[in-house]
């Protein structure tokens, strides 16, 4: 059984909100900004442009996992400067998805880069057809997350290839920000980091029979969390877009720097490469812990290391094991 704490979550997310809109650190680090704001983007792009939309429709294609997300936005800058046609569903027809990509790899986009050209093709192609070339058409006349599933999801030819719930999330965030569409309520883009910070604080708990070959990275895990997202903001009238930030930036700031999240990488062998933690605790990785766990605003609830590799490279959720502090901070635990 998963066993969400609505009660802590709206603690934890609350603090996480008033740090971020007050600048309180990390948020104030240069950083902690969003990958898809105007300073990473083409500036030809008009603001709310269809150009803008298509641009940002492309972009969801790396927010899979497999690069960060920041790299992906300024390599599809790099590559709309010289290649802009390619963005348009007018040009989906001439389109080899041979070429696309190797032009994906010449900006340094070679994660799947073949399927992404496969996608990439005919889902202007469905842009066109369906939706007259221009995708903020999609959004017109709804007004919630599950009307929006029902016409992006990729399902039995409906929606767009490559389109689950987490990128149905993640294109309304891109286009709510970007004033694309009004916002409303909608459950967050639930990623690595969504699910590091819930599991480690305890915010949900599943137990082995929960799991399965993916460690807790479940259908039912991901529904759970996206409803935990979606409640919150509707019970605490929180702005889901700032939620989506304040989560994903704390986790990718202030987490990542733990040891117990890091991991010695074996020999590649896909979802099979072995995962080894690091040894600790370093003069520098107790440097590090005081600047970040030791002043980390919801350190009292967190219990759990999460790895990244384990989801990065197997595909998974793992809790690796208890989260330590260094010797000489345990002496005052």
């Amino acid at each position: 059984m998963i066993k969400v704490d609505h009660a802590k979550a709206a603690l934890i997310f609350s603090r996480l909100l008033y740090a971020y809109l007050h600048r309180v650190p990390p948020f104030d680090h240069p950083k902690a900004i969003p990958p898809q704001r105007k300073e990473n983007l083409p500036p030809s792009l008009v603001w709310g442009s269809r150009e803008h939309a298509l641009f940002l429709f492309a972009s969801c294609y790396w927010m899979r996992g497999g690069i960060q997300s920041h790299t992906a936005i300024r390599s599809l800058t790099k590559l709309y400067a010289s290649e802009p046609h390619i963005f348009l569903p007018e040009s989906a027809q001439r389109l080899s998805v041979e070429d696309l990509a190797a032009k994906f790899r010449d900006v340094g986009l070679g994660f799947n880069a073949d399927q992404i050209g496969g996608m990439w093709k005919e889902n202007l192609a469905r842009i066109a057809r369906r939706w007259k070339g221009d995708p903020r058409n999609i959004f017109k006349g709804i007004t919630s997350y599950h009307a929006a599933v029902r016409r992006i999801k990729n399902l039995k030819g409906r929606g767009f290839l490559s389109f689950q719930e987490k990128m149905v999330s993640m294109l309304i965030y891109f286009y709510m920000d970007a004033g694309i569409i009004d916002p409303w309520n909608f459950p967050m883009p639930i990623d690595f980091h969504w699910l590091r910070t819930v599991f480690a604080h305890e915010i949900v708990v599943a137990h082995k029979r929960d799991g399965n070959s993916n460690g807790f990275y479940t259908k039912p895990v991901l529904a759970a969390v996206r409803e935990l997202s979606l409640r919150y903001c509707i019970e605490q009238n929180a702005d889901p877009l700032l939620l989506c930030e304040a989560v994903w930036l704390y986790s990718g700031l202030m987490c990542n720097q733990h040891p117990g999240n890091q991991s010695e990488v074996g020999v590649r062998h896909g979802r099979k490469t072995e995962l080894f933690p690091i040894l600790r605790w370093s003069p520098a990785q107790t440097r590090t812990y005081e600047r970040t766990c030791g002043s980390c605003i919801i350190q009292e609830t967190c219990k759990w290391c999460v790895p990244s590799a384990a989801y990065y490279i197997r595909g998974r959720i793992d809790l690796r094991e208890k989260r330590d502090a260094p010797p000489q901070q345990n002496l005052f635990l």
